[in-house]
């Protein structure tokens, strides 16, 4: 294989960028029509869909100026806070050529703010720091509306992605927080917000409770698995690269049955196959071979995420992976798990909401993670 052929440009199990990118058309429009319209956005989805390959895609598409704050090490407002600086002071040099002039600017609003600014430069970047005994909820909106009041000045407009926002509703001060997001988010004309995180649970419950200050802030991009159809066109793609020809049905409906089409278990196996198959494309029982020993591989990995469940859980977990898919309340099955039927609805609720299950429409339950189905019927037994 040709190094312009690399396997691993095509199957990033990172970021997803340039011609690794697959499909997302409809949400790509929906992302820049927002970011044209000054419409904030929430994209949301189980782990490892790809939701921030999508946002960095779509605004690099847009060729609108953004920056990227990753909150998931944020473990206080102070830690927040300084994120959200860092965030604007990387704007404010991205979309400023002269940064003299951008001082200036800055300067003038910062006169009439009570907390204390710093402001110069540091090269070609701007520098902007609160005084050290400030208030951090305080800083952030004097930063966000600094932001906002540089790019109506200069007649800009700009994004700000926040990844991994969950993190601030695990925080004690959650709600001051998202307070002063919200009290600039709804103000601003120049400035989109762009919030991206991966519990859903926690999610919902930050913009869709009443009782919470981002309530109706938002359009909403939930993520779903990509269509095979879109799948198979990008997957043959890349073989008629590798190897001359198309992948057989038999070949695309193993890799699809063996990652139930998730993004980052399709990205992981192919990566698998074409690295270990350069010459030509394997047979079905040579990639049911990689996904098993992959499954090995990865056993201490899984081992650990299924240790912070309880023995319910676990057992449920199991039960479902063996295809047990539906009434998990009947006596049968109270009896085989030794339990109540309440404490099977709680524990039932509690694996939906971390994302260990996904619920279908007709109430019966699924793994949201492939390798971990497969691992618990090869290492699990009840």
């Amino acid at each position: 294989m040709s190094d312009s052929i690399s396997f691993i440009k095509y199957f990033p199990l990172g970021l997803a960028m340039g011609k690794s990118f697959c499909n997302r058309t409809d949400e790509r429009k929906q992302l820049i029509k927002n970011f044209e319209a000054g419409q904030h956005t929430l994209i949301s989805s189980p782990r490892r869909y790809g939701k921030s390959s999508l946002a960095i895609y779509a605004l690099n598409e847009s060729r609108l100026p953004y920056v990227k704050v990753d909150l998931f090490v944020a473990v206080d407002v102070k830690m927040v806070e300084k994120k959200i600086i860092q965030g604007v002071k990387e704007l404010l040099s991205l979309i400023t050529s002269a940064p003299e002039q951008a001082i200036s600017l800055i300067k003038d609003y910062i006169k009439n703010l009570k907390t204390k600014w710093v402001v110069g430069t540091d090269g070609v970047n701007i520098e902007i720091t609160p005084s050290l005994d400030s208030d951090p909820l305080s800083n952030i909106i004097d930063a966000l509306q600094l932001l906002e009041e540089v790019l109506h000045k200069k007649n800009r407009q700009a994004v700000f992605f926040i990844d991994e926002f969950q993190e601030i509703g695990l925080l004690n001060e959650a709600k001051g927080i998202e307070g002063a997001i919200r009290s600039v988010a709804q103000e601003v004309k120049n400035l989109v917000f762009v919030f991206s995180g991966s519990n859903r649970h926690i999610l919902s419950n930050m913009f869709d409770n009443r009782a919470r200050p981002l309530y109706m802030l938002c359009d909403r991009v939930n993520l779903q698995r990509i269509n095979e159809k879109c799948y198979i066109k990008y997957l043959n793609h890349i073989a008629k690269l590798s190897w001359g020809k198309n992948l057989s049905d038999k070949m695309l409906a193993a890799i699809f049955k063996l990652t139930a089409k998730h993004p980052y278990y399709i990205n992981a196996l192919c990566n698998k196959i074409w690295s270990l198959h350069e010459k030509m494309p394997p047979a079905v029982k040579a990639i049911e071979n990689i996904w098993q020993d992959y499954i090995f591989q990865e056993e201490a990995k899984t081992a650990k995420e299924l240790s912070v469940l309880s023995g319910l859980k676990k057992k449920l977990l199991i039960k479902i992976a063996q295809g047990y898919t539906k009434e998990l309340t009947t006596k049968s099955m109270l009896i085989s798990l030794d339990t109540t039927s309440a404490s099977v609805t709680k524990a039932l609720r509690w694996l939906n909401e971390k994302d260990f299950l996904e619920k279908d429409r007709d109430g019966s339950y699924s793994l949201v993670d492939p390798l971990m189905k497969d691992s618990l019927n090869l290492f699990y037994l009840l």
